[in-house]
């Protein structure tokens, strides 16, 4: 992790953990690892959005099953970049692609995203993924 990431786990720390259901403006790119940590740790999905227009990063804290991210429309359309499983699922739900076809009914240019499970590798996946409902 990145010495701006380690500093942030501390301050979150510090503050009795994550809140749920809301998006934070970082002022960095966040790594794999630091996002799974946080999931560790709170035992909470985590995502990392991008708001265009705005070139702004957000971390979004959930609960241990789910995350309720936004979804704007132009100029400033959220790109759900990566997400993690807390139960190391190495799929996505209904709700993931969903959000994902919900984006892009509105104009989102974004055709797909990653999951962080807890134990494996990254994977990408789009509104055709099958999913777990």
């Amino acid at each position: 992790m990145t010495e701006e990431e380690i500093e942030l786990l501390q301050r979150i720390e510090e503050f009795g953990g994550p809140g749920r259901n809301q998006g934070s403006i970082l002022s960095f790119y966040p790594t794999d690892e630091f996002l799974t940590e946080l999931t560790r740790r709170y035992n909470v999905e985590v995502a990392c959005v991008f708001t265009m227009g705005i070139d702004a990063h957000y971390l979004w804290t959930g609960t241990s099953d789910s995350i309720m991210l936004p979804i704007t429309t132009e100029p400033n359309f959220e790109i759900l970049i990566k997400h993690t499983h807390p139960r190391g699922t190495m799929m996505p739900s209904i709700y993931d692609v969903r959000w994902l076809l919900d984006a892009q009914n509105i104009g989102s240019p974004q055709v797909k995203s990653l999951i962080l499970p807890m134990y494996g590798d990254r994977f990408s996946f789009d509104i055709n993924s099958n999913y777990l409902e």
